[in-house]
């Protein structure tokens, strides 16, 4: 026993949560910080798939096994799901011990490789400081119930119907007047899970972002510590917490988004082994383990990952052709590895596409076309500035330092993307933008400490990180009030009109009330979504039905009689994806009025009542 403590000490510590877990779970006892890191031991149990090069540094380890966690469980539990098993506290129990035990048992090698040394020590400070500031900046966006933003309530929805119905492949029983939850499931899965668990209140997970964001700063430093030093990596975590655009994400809640970016730094350490010396089976396991993990969460995120490793492997070929057979070998081994791990996260995606009607065509998206002035805003000018430096550095020697490959075939792949209009290519190009600071980070705090002398390194890395923070700061709570829909005011609101509504009736709200009317009022919605917000194309013919009844037109009209609509919640300040002002309706009798909700009353409601 003491040499499994001595070999694997993450993967007794995973046990040791499961089995705590499950006595007090037995008792009777629903502990919410247990249930918690329950959902993220896998990924302690699993260390042993993490490259060697990164156990070497205990903190770097533990600081990736969160990430690693959050692919694993999210894995397991849609695969379960899959297969029929009830996503119950006692089932979820069973399933995620069991993976704990399997790993603890079946994976050779040992869990952390190095000692906590002076330099580890001090990185360790360094870590607890960028996170500590990203923690800081993320609490003026995130502060308070409810957070600001839109999209958090469809993902509370989510998870309160998964630990009603134990399954993932439901009915939205409100959106758009009834539809299957379309989500990617990574998220839902864990949300619904930690609800089954620790038997909290529902709108407990709507600040689950806040986790993820900080698992962002945690695997960044990971990865960077696994192929350079503990400043660097320092340095790279910090500029991921501070830069503005970080906290932009969480103003509007694009939690699916932030989840998969947490993951994607260790997918780009997996892939930098495979251009530099190979990875081996246990590798390319932890490689494939994260790549699924990436499509539970965010199939967008999958897209850029994929391209990305695409990019690499054929740019690492072109540079060294004898490697070739090496490269081919890898890849195979890991496409099968992620062929035996995911079908239950295939069929999962496969049956939720079938209900998506296709895809939208890129005309749509034309409205979300990436500002560069703001872009580079939202880095700040300084750091902007020194990403621009670190590129060129960066290319100029990439052919002698492959570490850097996988880096700018990110960002060109980013870059790619974000102006995939040009080649008609339907995405919301904007959200580009929140993949740049993982690829650019690195980049600036290599260069920084490559080319600046040892002693003004870090003082210099501080400085540019400072220096963000100090845009990021007033920027983070501007962003809170723009995506800031809940307030006290309008809650009030929204009371007074669901003590009005009957059972089933329907409402139709302006795209900024649209998920919260679905968690806030309980009551079926039709939501007049841009064509830019909506990815399922089915979703497209209900959204332009709620948008005729907001603008009164003969159709509107008729949809509202048809439907019953007697009340419309719209956001007076209320802006379109190219942030032109959406008015609300004029002709309505108004219910309540406040800076962020109108609440309407149609002329013609109540010619007919819902069924």
């Amino acid at each position: 026993m003491l040499n499994l403590v001595t070999r694997r000490p993450l993967g007794v510590a995973a046990v040791a949560v499961a089995a705590l877990d499950a006595a007090l779970g037995a008792a009777g006892v629903e502990p919410t910080l247990l249930s918690a890191a329950l959902l993220i031991a896998p990924g302690l149990a699993l260390a042993p798939v993490l490259p060697e090069a990164l156990r070497r540094s205990p903190v770097a380890a533990m600081a990736a096994a969160p990430a690693l966690g959050v692919a694993t469980s999210s894995t397991v539990l849609i695969s379960a799901a899959a297969a029929g098993i009830p996503l119950t506290g006692t089932w979820l129990r069973v399933v995620l011990a069991a993976t704990i035990v399997l790993a603890l048992a079946l994976l050779p090698g040992r869990d952390l490789c190095g000692r906590l040394d002076r330099p580890a020590a001090l990185g360790a400070l360094g870590l607890g400081a960028a996170v500590l500031a990203g923690v800081l900046l993320e609490g003026r966006v995130l502060h308070g119930t409810p957070v600001p933003g839109n999209d958090w309530a469809k993902y509370v929805l989510y998870a309160d119907e998964i630990r009603r119905h134990h399954t993932l492949l439901i009915d939205n029983p409100y959106w758009m007047l009834g539809v299957p939850f379309r989500e990617d499931p990574g998220t839902p899965a864990l949300y619904g899970s930690f609800l089954a668990l620790s038997g909290q209140p529902a709108a407990t997970v709507m600040h689950g972002i806040w986790l993820f964001a900080v698992l962002c700063v945690l695997s960044t430093y990971a990865y960077v510590r696994s192929l350079w030093d503990d400043l660097t990596a320092v340095l790279a975590a910090a500029f991921v917490a501070v830069v503005p655009v970080s906290q932009d994400i969480l103003g509007w809640h694009g939690l699916a988004n932030v989840a998969a970016l947490c993951m994607l730094p260790l997918a780009l350490l997996y892939l930098t082994l495979m251009v530099t010396r190979g990875i081996d089976p246990m590798e390319a396991l932890g490689f494939a383990v994260l790549l699924v993990g990436i499509a539970a969460a965010h199939r967008l995120s999958l897209l850029v990952t994929l391209a990305t490793v695409v990019a690499t492997l054929a740019v690492a070929v072109v540079l060294r052709a004898r490697e070739r057979r090496r490269l081919l070998t890898d890849t195979l081994q890991l496409g099968a590895l992620t062929a035996l791990i995911s079908p239950g996260v295939v069929y999962d995606l496969v049956t939720r596409g079938r209900s998506f009607g296709g895809t939208l065509s890129y005309r749509s998206y034309l409205s979300s076309k990436v500002d560069l002035s703001l872009a580079v805003s939202d880095l700040t000018w300084l750091f902007s500035a020194l990403a621009l430096a670190a590129v060129v550095l960066a290319a100029m020697r990439v052919r002698r330092d492959r570490r850097l490959l996988p880096l700018l075939s990110c960002l060109a792949v980013v870059a790619a993307m974000a102006y995939a209009w040009v080649f008609h290519l339907p995405l919301a190009y904007l959200r580009m933008v929140y993949f740049v600071p993982l690829a650019l980070a690195p980049l600036v705090a290599v260069e920084l400490v490559r080319r600046v002398p040892p002693r003004w390194a870090a003082p210099a890395g501080a400085a540019v990180a400072l220096s963000a923070a100090a845009f990021a700061w007033p920027q983070a709570a501007n962003v809170r009030e723009f995506y800031r829909f809940a307030t006290p005011a309008s809650l009030r609101g929204l009371d007074a009109v669901t003590s009005r509504l009957r059972r089933r009736e329907v409402i139709a709200t302006d795209r900024c009330w649209s998920f919260l009317a679905t968690w806030l009022v309980h009551t079926r919605t039709l939501s007049a979504l841009e064509p830019a917000d909506i990815q399922p194309k089915a979703e497209l013919a209900r959204a332009r039905q709620a948008r005729a009844v907001l603008d009164e037109s003969a159709r509107g009209r008729r949809v509202a009689r048809r439907l019953g609509i007697r009340y419309v919640l719209a956001d007076p300040t209320c802006e379109s994806v190219g942030r032109r002002r959406i008015p609300p309706p004029t002709s309505g009798r108004a219910i309540f009025i406040s800076e962020r909700l109108a609440v309407l009353r149609l002329p013609s409601a109540g010619a007919r009542s819902p069924r």
